[in-house]
């Protein structure tokens, strides 16, 4: 693993460094992947800031490592592919001050390969110029859309559809799911969480929830979810879960939403790399603070979050019954798409690939795994989301048994 370096990020801002990373890897190797089909990649941060960076070229921005990831991607592939891709950035601000300084920098970064655009204002209320701009870029091009506000009224559900429908698209979008849940039993601010979630009902179900467990949180961001499938039609929807760097908590959710398989795929690996750099950063805080020899997060000298684990385990077993589901309720006698069991079991956070063939291993025989007849290899290889392979159920009592076990 890479050494940390929190010098940028401490007082108060280490899990950023988390998102940040998990953000770096994404783009990295989304902009290599899209930039094989795609003519134009484009990165649209819809609150930007500057807020509380420390670097002077603002590599510790999400906008500042965006850039340089896109750029990073389009040299790569022009000397390793021969493939001439164009970039643009695009970072929306509505503080003056914060404004000033991101302007200064997309200037100063925009290139002819890569284009770096300011604007002044809200998000929601600049998307018509967003839209205008990515389509004088060029040709064919791809969004890659990331969202960091800090409440939640800043983008209705309803302003967020029209754009992200437009494919192909991508979203990456911060939940505060601890600040969200704070205020939701205010009669006052109904309204606006109906607003962002783009439907109705779903504020009196996680006020049904009892109050201090985590419960209204994991109900929160699952329905955000929700709304992102239903609403804005994306195919599929992950998360992952950013904590607390000083104590046992969530401090909110990653939501990423695609049209592709593949980009789950990338989501995950990123997430997982992620994973153990939050164990890293908080066992490094946990140090700084406490000292070695004092209890804190950690059961060991090792950098093992307790509530990572915890999490782990939660998120697994949850994910766990979804594919039981999913294979007793299948009612084609062909099965049920690899591709579509391993979206959906890689919707929870901190699910790997990995787990889900565990899982299918140990149901057999109650099930088979029949391959597609175009990806046949002469020797074996594991089911992919990539090819038309499916498994079929051939006991469903046996798969009832093995999720009643787990």
């Amino acid at each position: 693993m890479p050494k940390i370096d929190l010098t940028n990020y401490e007082g108060g801002r280490e899990q950023a460094f988390v998102k940040h990373y998990l953000l770096k890897k994404y783009l990295s190797r989304w902009g290599f992947k899209i930039g094989s089909s795609w003519d134009t990649l484009v990165f649209v941060d819809g609150f930007a800031g500057p807020w509380g960076t420390k670097d002077a070229e603002f590599a510790d921005a999400s906008f500042g490592i965006a850039i340089q990831a896109l750029k990073q991607a389009i040299n790569g592939l022009r000397e390793k592919r021969g493939r001439s891709v164009r970039g643009a950035c695009i970072f929306v601000e509505k503080q003056p001050k914060a404004f000033a300084k991101l302007d200064a920098f997309a200037r100063s970064q925009s290139t002819e390969a890569v284009r770096a655009l300011a604007l002044k204002g809200r998000f929601s209320k600049n998307i018509s110029a967003i839209n205008q701009y990515v389509s004088s870029v060029g040709d064919n091009p791809f969004k890659f859309v990331f969202l960091d506000q800090k409440g939640w009224a800043a983008t209705p559900m309803k302003e967020l559809k029209p754009f992200v429908q437009e494919r192909p698209c991508e979203l990456l979008f911060n939940l505060m799911t601890s600040f969200l849940t704070r205020f939701i039993d205010r009669e006052d601010l109904a309204q606006s969480y109906d607003a962002l979630y783009g439907r109705r009902g779903v504020v009196d179900r996680i006020r049904r929830l009892p109050k201090g467990t985590g419960e209204r949180e994991e109900m929160a961001v699952r329905e955000y979810c929700i709304s992102l499938r239903e609403v804005c039609k994306f195919k599929y929807v992950s998360r992952a879960v950013i904590l607390h760097p000083q104590n046992e908590s969530v401090r909110y959710y990653l939501v990423f939403a695609t049209h592709s398989i593949h980009g789950i795929e990338v989501f995950k690996n990123a997430e997982t790399e992620a994973t153990q750099i939050q164990n890293d950063v908080r066992f490094k805080v946990h140090l700084r603070k406490s000292g070695p020899t004092l209890p804190g997060l950690f059961d060991n000298d090792a950098p093992q979050s307790r509530l990572t684990l915890q999490l782990m385990e939660r998120y697994r077993d949850l994910a766990k019954r979804r594919v039981a589901d999913l294979l007793t309720s299948a009612n084609s006698p062909e099965g049920v798409t690899y591709e579509e069991l391993f979206g959906e079991a890689l919707a929870f956070p901190l699910v790997t690939p990995n787990d889900l063939l565990g899982w299918l291993e140990s149901l057999k025989p109650n099930i088979k795994i029949v391959f597609s007849e175009s990806a046949k290899r002469p020797k074996p290889r594991r089911p992919s989301p990539f090819e038309d392979d499916r498994v079929v159920v051939s006991d469903l009592a046996g798969i009832a048994r093995w999720k009643a076990r787990h």
